[in-house]
C-alpha cells in the first residue's frame, strides 16, 4: 500500500483495489460511491474536518460520537492521550465513514490478583515498562461505545479493514504494538465478528454496561413499578441522604468551577479499586460545558451551602448518559445514590429511551433497575510473537456472572 505524507502531518492513504478489499459499490442517498476509488485520510485533529460532514453520519442519537463531544475531549488535554480521526472520502470529498482512534498508556497490573503486585513492582526495577502498554484504541474516549460511523446503506463490517489500516499506521507512528477496537453489544457484533477475526483480532470482554430501558411515563410511575421491598429501600436511601442536609442542584453552566469538579473527580479515581486510566483535568469540565451547551448538565449535591459532590450528564435524542462522579474526601453520605436517582428522574422526564449509567458499581446500579449488558472488544498485536503471548492471557476483564434483579411488579 502506498503511503503519502502531505505537507501537514495528516496521513492520506489511497484505497487501492486488493484481494482482501474487493471492488464494491456502496449507495448513499444521492449517488453511487465506488469504495475502491475512495481515500482514507487520518486527521490529527477533528478541527481539520467539516463539522457538518462529520455529524451528518451520526444523526441526533449518538452524542458521544458527535463533533462537539470529540472536540471537547481533544481540547481537554487528557494526560497521556492523543487523538486521531480516520475519515473515508469519496471522489467528491463527501464523508462516507469515520471513526475516532486514540493512543493511551494502560497499566495492566491493575487487573492482576493483588498477590502478584509485589513481584511485578520488583521486576519493574529492571523492566520499568512491564505490563504498561501503549494502546492504539478505536472507541469513544472517556465513555463506552464503538466510534465507527458510516453513511446510510453501508455496514460497519465493510470498512473494518480500512480502520485496521488506519490503526496500524497510527500504532507505527506512536510506537504502539497493541490494537483494540471497542465496544460492541452482543446484538451489534454479529456482522463484525467474522471480519475482525479474519484480520487477526481476538474477542475479549470489556466491563459490562449498566443501562436502564425506560418504559415509564413519569418518575412516580417508575418508583411505583418496583416490588414493595425494593421501593421501600430506594425511598429509605433517599430519605437518609436528605436528612444529612443534602439536596440536588442542576447546573446548566458549570465550567467556572472546573477546578473544584476536577479535584472531586480525582478523589473517586484514587479510591477506585478496579481498572482506571485517564485522569480528568479542569479543561474537561470547561469544554464539556462550552461545547455541548444545553446537551450537558452538572448535578451537584449541596450540603448546607457547600457543593460536596457532583455527577455529569449528557443528552442526545435517545439516551441520557451519566459520565463522571466526584466528591469531597471524607466519609460518603449517600451522595452517589442521590445523584443516580436524579439522573433517572431527569432521563424519564426527558422521554429518553435509555438511561446509560456506564461501567462499574454494578450492585448499586442494579438496585435502581439497570440491566447489566455484556460489552465485547477485539484486540491484536502488530508483533506476531507478542500476539501469540497475549492470546494466552485469560480474559482478565470478564466479569463474574451478573444476573439482573427481579425488581419490578410486572414482567419487563
Amino acid at each position: 500500500m502506498n503511503l503519502k505524507q502531505p505537507v501537514s502531518s495528516t496521513l492520506s492513504i489511497p484505497i487501492a483495489q486488493a484481494e482482501r478489499r474487493p471492488r464494491e459499490a456502496l449507495y448513499t442517498k444521492d449517488h453511487l460511491v465506488d469504495l475502491s476509488r475512495c481515500e482514507l485520510v487520518i486527521h490529527d485533529s477533528i478541527q481539520e474536518i467539516s463539522k457538518k460532514g462529520w455529524d451528518s453520519l451520526i444523526g441526533d442519537s449518538s452524542i458521544t460520537r458527535s463533533y462537539n463531544y470529540l472536540l471537547a475531549i481533544e481540547k481537554s488535554s487528557i494526560s497521556g492521550s492523543r487523538y486521531y480521526y480516520p475519515v473515508i472520502y469519496d471522489q467528491e470529498k463527501n464523508i462516507v465513514a469515520h471513526a475516532c482512534i486514540y493512543t493511551v498508556r494502560t497499566d495492566f497490573l491493575q487487573l492482576l490478583p493483588k498477590r502478584l503486585f509485589g513481584a511485578v513492582q520488583y521486576l519493574r526495577k529492571f523492566w520499568p515498562s512491564l505490563l504498561s502498554v501503549e494502546i492504539t484504541e478505536c472507541g469513544i474516549p472517556l465513555a463506552w461505545g464503538c466510534s465507527i460511523s458510516v453513511v446510510k446503506g453501508l455496514s460497519r463490517s465493510r470498512i473494518l479493514p480500512l480502520i485496521n489500516d488506519a490503526m496500524i499506521s497510527i500504532a507505527d507512528r506512536s510506537k504502539s504494538s497493541l490494537l483494540v477496537i471497542r465496544d460492541f453489544l452482543e446484538r451489534e457484533r454479529t456482522d463484525s465478528d467474522t471480519q475482525l477475526t479474519s484480520l487477526g483480532y481476538r474477542q475479549r470482554s470489556n466491563y459490562p454496561l449498566a443501562r436502564i430501558r425506560v418504559r415509564w411515563n413519569s418518575y412516580n410511575e417508575y418508583i411505583g413499578s418496583f416490588r414493595a421491598r425494593y421501593r421501600k429501600d430506594i425511598r429509605r436511601r433517599i430519605r437518609i441522604a436528605e436528612s444529612a442536609g443534602n439536596h440536588v442542584e442542576i447546573l446548566d453552566s458549570f465550567g467556572s468551577e472546573s477546578l473544584r469538579w476536577a479535584k472531586q473527580a480525582s478523589v473517586i479515581r484514587e479510591q477506585t479499586k478496579g481498572f482506571r486510566r485517564e485522569a480528568l483535568s479542569p479543561l474537561y469540565y470547561e469544554n464539556m460545558d462550552c461545547l455541548l451547551g444545553h446537551d450537558s448538565k452538572l448535578l451537584v449535591i449541596n450540603n448546607r451551602g457547600d457543593r460536596v459532590a457532583h455527577g455529569m450528564i449528557i443528552f442526545d435524542r435517545e439516551t441520557t448518559t451519566a459520565t463522571f462522579f466526584g466528591r469531597e474526601s471524607g466519609t460518603p453520605k449517600r451522595e452517589w445514590f442521590q445523584l443516580i436517582n436524579s439522573v433517572i428522574r431527569i432521563g424519564i422526564e426527558r422521554g429518553s429511551k435509555y438511561i446509560s449509567l456506564g461501567l462499574g458499581s454494578y450492585d448499586g446500579k442494579s438496585i435502581v433497575g439497570a440491566d447489566i449488558e455484556p460489552l465485547v472488544i477485539y484486540r491484536r498485536s502488530t508483533h506476531p510473537m507478542l500476539n501469540f503471548v497475549i492470546n494466552l492471557i485469560p480474559d482478565l476483564m470478564k466479569p463474574k456472572v451478573l444476573t439482573n434483579r427481579n425488581l419490578f411488579r410486572t414482567n419487563r
